[in-house]
């Protein structure tokens, strides 16, 4: 499971909606949502700024190879 997928799991699990991250976080709902179809990466920063809104914390991500979020992919 790539970082994107698990972490559209979690969004989804909480019932949280790409519109409310996006006011939130700053970021484009457009945006969002590609990068967690896997169609654009995402950026360090934007992970930060969803895992602060939906209460993850990033060293609950193991890192492995190949991504389509920087150059790793985090799972848990």
């Amino acid at each position: 499971m790539t970082a994107a997928e698990r972490l559209k799991e979690l969004i989804d699990a909480r019932g949280v909606t790409y519109s409310f991250l996006a006011s939130k976080t700053g970021i484009p709902v457009a945006s969002i949502s590609k990068a967690l179809l896997g169609k654009r990466r995402l950026p360090a920063d934007e992970l930060v700024e969803i895992c602060k809104v939906i209460n993850i914390d990033l060293n609950d991500f193991k890192c492995v190879t190949s991504s389509r979020v920087g150059q790793t992919s985090l799972n848990t």
